[in-house]
């Protein structure tokens, strides 16, 4: 063949190799399309969750704008008309729960007496369950209406038409006896009970007051001595609000506290607990054997002797004492009493630990007492921009501010006034005031998380009676 010939055969494969390798680089290889694919599922990925993040953020937003504040501060609240004659008007009450189930309980009655009406209100702040707080709501004003019986029955003799009169120290005694007896039946009654009974699950029901505990705040009105009697068991806390007038006509209110809170950090409690258990290390950070307040209903493992303990341990699953427990009793149920006489117009404000968490009693008395002025003046004037400032509340004597939920929050206080119901006024406040997005993000948190930022909230204000209503009872 000729050369030419042979050169045309050795360079026609080469050509054609070149020509193909062109065609293979302009044509994507597999490597290359997975490459692309993947980096456009990862781009796609991106853009989807950055979507979706403002997407959330959007319905966060939108949820806490559009959360039905009104509906949850008020889902518990009610408002009760007294019965005329009795020295009371109203008394409102209201319920925002931060444990799930709520701990807190109450209880109100008004009992019509041969001398005229007896007025009860209770707040029942639990721990460790809703056990003994559900049980004292129950029970405790059937008692006390019981033991008061006895008492003014026991004065008046066998003259029908006496009206007895028994001291403020007469009354403090009886509740005081009460509040012990009731205890005293919760703690070992029901143990002989359970001792008893071959069933574990007797044994667990019948118990269930005694293991966990409760705070008890019980106020006792008669229409007769127009006299309050407040009894407190625990951190709670009751104050009065009382109108009077400045030199310049300004209306003001007057606060008087009506009970002292019975934890390690009251010098007389602690005394108390010093005393009965010399050389013992009671009160350890703050707390007895890691309880918060020094007298209580149940709470039976600081009660119950160290053997009576280990026999429940054996016979139905009873928890162990705390390893410092030698001498119990360290808490008691027995109350602090206090009395005071009731004038035209005062009001009174209960609540459990939790609202005083948030409020003074200078805050509280003042915010009831700007709501009341306003209700009688028909809404009264408006609710100024940013809301009332503590300073700006009708109210005597401010005291430093040293509650601490505010400052948890890294908020001021601005309070509001949109409240029918004046218990519900206090919770409000109590949780945010005007500050929409505080409240909403309050009320939506759920349990565990909730109980970091508030506790449960229960208030109640009784309204007594103003002069003319006053003249009608007389």
């Amino acid at each position: 063949m000729p050369l030419k010939e042979l050169s045309s055969l050795k360079e026609t494969p080469r050509e054609s190799k070149e020509s193909k390798a062109e065609q293979d680089a302009s044509k994507p290889t597999f490597s290359r399309t997975l490459l692309l694919s993947l980096f456009g599922m990862w781009a796609a990925t991106m853009s989807c969750l950055s979507n979706a993040a403002v997407s959330l953020e959007g319905d966060l937003d939108a949820k806490r704008r559009f959360f039905d504040i009104d509906g949850v501060l008020r889902r518990h609240q009610k408002t009760s008309r007294a019965p005329e004659g009795c020295g009371i008007t109203r008394y409102d009450f209201s319920h925002v729960g931060s444990n799930e189930p709520a701990e807190d309980d109450h209880q109100e009655a008004v009992v019509p007496v041969p001398s005229g009406h007896w007025s009860f209100f209770g707040i029942f702040d639990g721990h460790n369950g809703g056990d003994t707080s559900k049980w004292l709501a129950d029970n405790l004003i059937l008692a006390a209406a019981g033991g008061l019986s006895d008492l003014y029955s026991g004065l008046a003799g066998t003259d029908p038409n006496a009206t007895p009169e028994p001291t403020p120290s007469d009354i403090s005694k009886t509740l005081k006896a009460v509040f012990n007896e009731l205890d005293d039946f919760i703690v070992n009654e029901r143990l002989r009970e359970v001792f008893a009974s071959s069933s574990r699950q007797d044994g667990l029901t019948l118990l269930g007051p005694a293991w966990a505990g409760s705070c008890a705040l019980l106020s006792f009105y008669d229409s007769h001595s127009r006299r309050l009697h407040v009894a407190l068991t625990g951190d709670s806390r009751a104050v009065l609000g009382r109108r009077r007038y400045d030199g310049n006509g300004e209306l003001r209110f007057d606060v008087y506290i009506l009970t002292t809170e019975q934890n390690p950090m009251n010098a007389d409690e602690l005394e108390r607990l010093t005393t009965e258990h010399p050389g013992e290390d009671v009160v350890q950070n703050g707390r007895v054997f890691g309880m918060g307040v020094t007298r209580a209903f149940g709470d039976a493992r600081l009660k119950w002797p160290r053997e009576v303990q280990d026999k429940l341990k054996r016979r139905i699953f009873g928890r162990m004492p705390p390893g410092d427990v030698k001498t119990p009793p360290y808490i008691t149920a027995e109350p602090e009493v206090t009395s005071i006489e009731i004038e035209p117009g005062d009001f009174l404000i209960m609540g459990s630990d939790g609202l005083w968490e948030s409020l003074t009693s200078e805050e509280a008395v003042g915010l009831v007492g700007l709501w009341k002025e306003g209700e009688k003046k028909g809404g009264g004037k408006r609710e100024p921009v940013g809301g009332y400032a503590p300073h700006m509340l009708p109210v005597w004597r401010p005291e430093r501010d040293e509650t601490l939920r505010y400052r948890q929050w890294g908020a001021e206080k601005r309070f509001a006034r949109r409240d029918a119901n004046a218990a519900t006024h206090l919770l409000r406040n109590a949780l945010g005031g005007t500050q929409r997005e505080l409240v909403a993000s309050l009320l939506s948190m759920k349990t565990p998380r909730a109980r970091a930022y508030r506790d449960d909230l229960t208030a109640i204000v009784v309204f007594f009676s103003d002069e003319d209503d006053a003249q009608k009872a007389s």
